[in-house]
C-alpha cells in the first residue's frame, strides 16, 4: 500500500497552455504522458480529443500495457492529422459530420483500416459530444474486409516446430533427471571416497552443495571479495553448466519451449501462461480418476471485471492412453496439458526453492558481481534466442498482430501502430528465409484446431476465423460440397413428364399405344385426360400408392412441395395457367415465406 499521504497523479491535465494525458501500466513498469498540444487542430478538438483518450486509457478500462495506449494514440494521430487539413476549420466535436468521419477512413491505407475503425471505435464508444450522424459513422457498419497477415501454422510448419520444441523439453528432462541421480548416488556414497582424480565425487559433492544452498562453493580471496569459483568447478561446468544439472538452463530458452508447448495445447497468450503460478487446485483428489488442475490466471485485456480467470489443465482421457502409447516410454506426455505442466513444476523445483517464488516459470541467472539470482515468468525476447538456436527465423517485433474483432479492452492490447502495419509488409516479404517464430501464429492453428474459443469471446473466434485463410478455404470447400449435394440431389429428383397437345392426340387415336408410352394403363390414362385424378397442380397416376404415405392410403403429400417431385405427377396442358398462377402468388409472398420453402 502507499504512504498516507499517497495521491494519485492527475492523469488529465487542461488548462490554457497544457493539454495532456498521463498514462501508466497497470503493473507500474513503463509510464507516458501524451501531449494532445502538439496536434495540429484547433484547442476545442485537442482538449476533446484528451478526454476521449483519459476516458478509454483510465484505470477501470481495459487498456492495460503501454503497447495498447500506443496503438490507440496512433488512432489519435490519424484523426487529428486528418481533421487539420479539413477546409473549413472544425472547432469543436459538434461540428464534425458523418461526411469527416468517412473521408477521414479513406484516408488511411486499406492495410491499416480495419484496425484503425476498431481503435476509433475504442476511443469514442461512449463518446457524448459528437453528433449522433458522426458517432454512428465510426460505431456502424461492417468493418473493412481484411485477410490477417497472421496466419495459422500449416500442418508442415507446426510439426517442424513442435519437433523442436519436444526435444528441448525431452533434454531438459533427462538432464535434469541425470543430474538428481548423481546427487542422490552421492547422498547415499556410492559414488566413492573423495579423491583428487574421483570425478564423479566432485561432481556430487558441487551439487549437493548447490542444491542445499543455492550457489557453487567458492573461495574467498583478497582479489575476490564476492568468492571466486575454484579450478576444479570450473572444470566440472562451471556456474551454468552445474546448475542446469538440477533445473532448467540460464539462457531461459527452455522456459520458452515450456511456454511455445503449453500454447499449443491450451490456446492461450504467451503472456498469460508466463505468470501461470505453481499453486493450483486438483478437483480430481488425485485418487486415480480423469487428472485436472485448475490453475488461475490473468488477462488484464480482458479489463477488471473479466481479466482474473481459471484454466483448466486436463490429462488425455484413458481411452486415448493406448493410440498415444510412444515407444520411447514417454506415454501420452507431450500430447497432456496435465502432465506438461507437472513436468514443468518438477524440473522448476530447484529454482522456485532458493528463490522464493511462487510461479511455474521460475529460472536461475547470473549476477552482475557473480553469485546466482533467481528470475520468474517468460518474456518474448527469449523467444529470439530460442529460434536462432533452433535454425528458425525469429519473427521481427514490428510483426506484432493487430486485434482481429476482439471486444474493445482485447482489441487495444493487441493493437498496432502504422508503422508497426508497415512493419508487418517487410517482415511477410522476408518469409522466405525460413520459418518465422511467432505465438500469435501458434495460437491461431491451436485456437482453429481446438474449434472453440478460449479466453475470448465467440464473436472474437469468430473474427480469427474469419480473417484466417485455411479457415476461409475450408469453410469454402464445406459451403461448395454442400452446394453440390444439393444440385445433385435436385436433379436426381425427377422431372415431371408433361402430357403435351400432340399426345393428348395420339392418345384418343390409339390409347394403349399411348398408355405404353407413359408406363400406364388404358384406365389410368383415361382418368389422367378426363381430370378425374387431378390434384391442385399436376395429375396423379396412383393416388393410392404414394411414395409419402405408403401404398393402400389417400396420399396426403403437400400440393406446394411433394406433389412437384412425386414419380406419380403427370403435367397437362390444362394445368399450365394453374401451375403460372401458383408461381406468381409464390414469387408475391416470398420475403413473407420460410427461405425453406
Amino acid at each position: 500500500m502507499p504512504p498516507g499521504d499517497w495521491q494519485s497523479p492527475e492523469r488529465l491535465v487542461i488548462t490554457e497552455d497544457e493539454c495532456s494525458v498521463f498514462f501508466v501500466e497497470e503493473k507500474g513498469r513503463r509510464s507516458k504522458v501524451y501531449d494532445f498540444a502538439k496536434l495540429q487542430v484547433s484547442a476545442g478538438i485537442q482538449r476533446w480529443l484528451a478526454r476521449s483518450f483519459a476516458r478509454v486509457t483510465g484505470p477501470t478500462c481495459g487498456v492495460k500495457r503501454a503497447s495498447a495506449a500506443e496503438g490507440l494514440w496512433c488512432g489519435v494521430q490519424l484523426l487529428a492529422g486528418y481533421l487539420a487539413k479539413v477546409d473549413p476549420v472544425v472547432y469543436e466535436p459538434a461540428h464534425i459530420t458523418a461526411a469527416h468521419i468517412k473521408e477521414s477512413l479513406l484516408a488511411v491505407s486499406l492495410g491499416s483500416r480495419k484496425s484503425h475503425v476498431e481503435r476509433l471505435r475504442a476511443i469514442f464508444r461512449a463518446d457524448k459530444e459528437l453528433s449522433t450522424e458522426a458517432r454512428n459513422a465510426i460505431l456502424h457498419g461492417r468493418l473493412p474486409a481484411h485477410e490477417s497477415k497472421v496466419q495459422p501454422y500449416s500442418h508442415e510448419e507446426h510439426q517442424e516446430l513442435m519437433t523442436a520444441v519436444r526435444h528441448d523439453i525431452r533434454v531438459a528432462r533427462d538432464r535434469i533427471q541425470e543430474g538428481r541421480e548423481v546427487l542422490a548416488a552421492y547422498r547415499r556414497g556410492d559414488l566413492g571416497p573423495p579423491g583428487r582424480f574421483n570425478h564423479a565425487e566432485k561432481l556430487g559433492r558441487v551439487l549437493d552443495t548447490l542444491d542445499r544452498t543455492g550457489d557453487v562453493p567458492r573461495r574467498v580471496t583478497p582479489s575476490s571479495p564476492q568468492g571466486g569459483i575454484p579450478a576444479w568447478v570450473q572444470a566440472l561446468g562451471g556456474v551454468s553448466g552445474l546448475v542446469s544439472r538440477l533445473t532448467l538452463t540460464l539462457t531461459r530458452t527452455e522456459t520458452v519451449a515450456f511456454c511455445l508447448m503449453f500454447i499449443d495445447l491450451t490456446g492461450e497468450n504467451f503472456g498469460t501462461i508466463g505468470e501461470w503460478p505453481a499453486a493450483h487446485f486438483r478437483p480430481d483428489g488425485d485418487l486415480g480418476g480423469p487428472a485436472l488442475a485448475l490453475v488461475d490466471e490473468v488477462k488484464p485485456r480482458r479489463g477488471p471485471s473479466l481479466e482474473f480467470m481459471v484454466t483448466s489443465l486436463e490429462d488425455v482421457p484413458a481411452s486415448l492412453a493406448d493410440v498415444l502409447q510412444m515407444k520411447d516410454d514417454d506415454k501420452h506426455l507431450l500430447r497432456s496439458a496435465f502432465r506438461v505442466y507437472q513436468l514443468l513444476l518438477d524440473l522448476t523445483e530447484f529454482a522456485r526453492r532458493h528463490g522464493g517464488d511462487t510461479y511455474a516459470f521460475c529460472y536461475p541467472k547470473v549476477r552482475a558481481r557473480g553469485g546466482l539470482a533467481w528470475g520468474n515468468g517468460t518474456h518474448q525476447s527469449g523467444i529470439v534466442a530460442w529460434a536462432a538456436g533452433h535454425g528458425f527465423r525469429p519473427e521481427e517485433r514490428a510483426d506484432r498482430p493487430e486485434s482481429e474483432g476482439d471486444t474493445p479492452g482485447e482489441l487495444i492490447d493487441d493493437g498496432a501502430t502504422t508503422e508497426q502495419d508497415r512493419g508487418k509488409e517487410k517482415a511477410e516479404e522476408a518469409a522466405d528465409k525460413g520459418l518465422a517464430v511467432n505465438v500469435h501464429r501458434l495460437r491461431r492453428a491451436a485456437l482453429e484446431r481446438g474449434g472453440r474459443p478460449v479466453a475470448h469471446t465467440r464473436e472474437t473466434y469468430q473474427n480469427y476465423l474469419r480473417t484466417s485463410r485455411p479457415a476461409t478455404e475450408r469453410g469454402r470447400t464445406v459451403i461448395r460440397e454442400a452446394l453440390e449435394e444439393e444440385v445433385t440431389k435436385a436433379r436426381a429428383v425427377q422431372e415431371i413428364p408433361v402430357l403435351t397437345d400432340d399426345f393428348l392426340a395420339r392418345a384418343a387415336e390409339a390409347p394403349k399405344q399411348a398408355a405404353a408410352d407413359i408406363g400406364v394403363d388404358t384406365e389410368t390414362l383415361a382418368r389422367l385426360v378426363s381430370g378425374e385424378q387431378d390434384t391442385v397442380l399436376v395429375g396423379c397416376t396412383a393416388p393410392e400408392d404414394s411414395p409419402f404415405t405408403g401404398s393402400g392410403k389417400p396420399c396426403g403429400a403437400s400440393f406446394l412441395d411433394d406433389c412437384l417431385r412425386c414419380e406419380n405427377a403427370r403435367a397437362l396442358p390444362r394445368h399450365l395457367p394453374v401451375q403460372v398462377e401458383a408461381h406468381g402468388r409464390l414469387k408475391h409472398l416470398q420475403r413473407d415465406l420460410d427461405p425453406r420453402l
